[in-house]
């Protein structure tokens, strides 16, 4: 399922760059080296949802309109026990 890849790509992402943080505008980027196709909003979406599972963390800087993405502690054991697998 598509939006199962983008929550594992997001998570893979995260993981590989922790505990910094990425715009979603990035994990497109580099999934497209990938060669996936997904589309910026749709990671921004997904990206969202990970972060009300409590997955991600979501960061709004003040003075930045960029909305950043880094992975909580649950996205690790998630990915570490799930994704990885």
């Amino acid at each position: 399922m598509r939006t199962n890849d983008i929550r594992k790509e997001i998570l893979l992402q995260l993981y590989a760059v922790r505990p910094l943080a990425l715009t979603p505008e990035r994990i497109q980027r580099d999934a497209a080296k990938q060669r996936y196709d997904f589309t910026t909003s749709e990671i921004r979406r997904e990206a969202e949802f990970l972060a009300d599972e409590s997955l991600v963390v979501r960061i709004n800087e003040p003075g930045i309109t960029t909305v950043l993405y880094r992975i909580h502690a649950n996205g690790v054991r998630h990915y570490e026990q799930d994704c990885a697998a």
